[in-house]
């Protein structure tokens, strides 16, 4: 590219040039028209009256004229002294003989037949008369311009010829000048182009290496780059981002509808054997109660399945946003806990209790700004609130006695920059894989209640009907064994991602520190969500 700019800049400068020399010559043919009418207007009177071969009125005009030529002088570096007059003029009679001559001897042609040069030839034959003649052809332009013009009487007769000439050598110096001064200019207007392409180029490159790795890098949600010079590229990144919008939001619609028709798939198959079970008239009450019973228990899992899933979808969407706004996490975290008595209730769980750096804070305990500030965050409190009730569900449903909230202010995390809440329950470890699947989408862990295992302990071992049947539907089992929806901790994952956080789960052993102060609690289930500090 840059050799592009070079050749072009060259041919271009010799294309200028060479229109510069022609004008030049116009100017001085120019020049020398209007400077030899004038004088054939003055030389008239003089001519007519023979005042023009006397010596003395020579002597006047060479005085005028200087009378040297200044061809040799016109590359002398002060050229711009206008002194010395660079004209050479002679005057003939209507027979073309020179009467006067401004050059000195040896160079003075006054007596001399110039009835045969152009111009004089021409004004004699009543034309135009100019030539161009090269006195010295080892000089640079050794050329001299001329210029006739007609000296007639008062009754218009011609009486005289006057030849005005000018070499061509005489502008050369201010013709170089222009030269170097465009060459000068030429070479400040490459280098600028020069630069301004360097620049464009560089522009360009790094513009189109953003467009790539934004493209290379779509499945990641990477931010969509912006260009404040580039429209076009803007447009290009914005069409391809409604692209990657179309097209994911495509794929997840189709695999929204296969997952939902799967998971719906259990819960119907068992919803349909308890139906028809129940037109069986031999069924006794316990037996009907039961199937009641698993059918508002698949109903109740189908609408959760269908529940997390609008959720999920929400937050999985491209154009998700978060309505940020400060969060305290202690007020929340105690009006979670109590919302959730009833369930703790239900499960025969103890009350929830609540640690700030590893101090029980009660339902009374007066909550002082510092406290408040180191523990807030920006966050979205809608979201938020579903994050954690999704992970307290878990460990009220898997805890053996207990579950406990501890919240890590700053302080005691020793980040400037997050706070932690862990969630335990001292319910049975998880396995090892279980560990490492535990976000993923749809997976879950079946596990029997602590409020139906109390309540099997006391109810009679029996056999019936209910129990043939069932065995030959196997949707429908007389355990009370249940399996979640495997979608609330990959929404927990996605919104505290979507916080700029993190989640794990881990397995607490009994001399774990992670169990906080409270050594009864043992061995169990830990859940961890970190968020950025407000």
């Amino acid at each position: 590219m840059a050799l592009v700019l070079i050749i072009c800049g060259v041919v271009a400068f010799t294309q200028l040039f060479g229109y510069v020399k022609p004008t030049a010559q116009q100017v001085i043919e120019d020049t020398l028209l209007d400077t030899s009418k004038l004088l054939a207007a003055s030389l008239q009177m003089p001519l007519s009256s023979g005042q023009l071969y006397d010596e003395q009125y020579q002597t006047k005009l060479d005085a005028a004229f200087i009378g040297t030529p200044t061809i040799s002088k016109t590359t002398d570096p002060e050229y711009k002294n206008k002194s010395p007059s660079s004209f050479r003029i002679y005057v003939t009679d209507d027979k073309g003989i020179v009467i006067y001559d401004s050059l000195p001897e040896p160079d003075n042609d006054e007596g001399q037949d110039y009835s045969r040069w152009n111009d004089v030839y021409l004004t004699l034959n009543d034309q135009y008369g100019a030539r161009s003649t090269t006195l010295d052809h080892n000089q640079r332009d050794g050329t001299v311009m001329y210029v006739a013009q007609p000296i007639k009487d008062e009754t218009g007769n011609l009486i005289g010829i006057i030849s005005v000439g000018k070499p061509v050598a005489s502008v050369l110096p201010y013709l170089d000048d222009t030269r170097n001064r465009m060459l000068i200019t030429a070479l400040l207007m490459s280098i600028a182009a020069l630069i301004l392409a360097g620049l464009v180029a560089w522009w360009l490159k790094q513009s189109i290496s953003l467009v790539t790795q934004y493209t290379s890098a779509l499945a990641e949600d990477t931010k969509k780059p912006y260009f404040y010079l580039g429209h076009e590229l803007n447009s290009l990144t914005d069409t391809i981002e409604s692209m990657k919008h179309r097209l994911e939001n495509r794929a997840y619609v189709t695999d929204y509808v296969h997952t939902l028709t799967h998971e719906l798939k259990s819960p119907l198959t068992a919803i349909r054997a308890s139906s028809e079970l129940l037109e069986d008239d031999g069924l006794d009450k316990e037996d009907q109660q039961m199937l009641i019973q698993s059918i508002g228990e698949q109903s109740i899992k189908m609408q959760q399945l269908i529940d997390r899933l609008l959720l999920l979808a929400k937050v999985e969407q491209p154009t998700f946003k978060l309505n940020r706004q400060l969060t305290p996490l202690l007020p929340l975290l105690q009006t979670l806990a109590k919302d959730n008595s009833a369930k703790l209730q239900q499960q025969h769980l103890a009350p929830i209790d609540i640690y700030l750096d590893d101090k029980r804070v009660t339902e009374t305990a007066t909550l002082s700004p510092n406290t408040l500030a180191s523990t807030s965050v920006f966050a979205d409190q809608f979201w938020l609130v579903q994050v954690l009730q999704n992970v307290l569900d878990n460990a009220i449903h898997f805890a053996d006695s207990t579950v406990v909230i501890y919240l890590h202010s700053i302080e005691q995390h020793g980040s400037a920059q997050t706070v932690t809440i862990d969630i335990f329950n001292n319910g049975k470890l998880l396995p090892e894989y279980a560990v490492d699947k535990a976000f993923d989408r749809y997976f879950s862990l079946s596990h029997q209640s602590q409020a139906a295992e109390k309540a099997s302990e006391h109810a009679p071992d029996k056999s019936s009907k209910l129990e043939i049947k069932q065995a030959q539907q196997p949707n429908v089992t007389s355990n009370t064994l249940k399996k979640g929806t495997g979608l609330g901790l990959t929404l927990v994952k996605q919104v505290i991602e979507h916080h700029g956080g993190h989640v794990t789960i881990n397995n607490v052993h009994d001399d774990n520190d992670k169990i906080g102060t409270d050594k009864n609690q043992r061995s169990g289930v830990m859940v961890s969500l970190t968020l950025p500090l407000a």
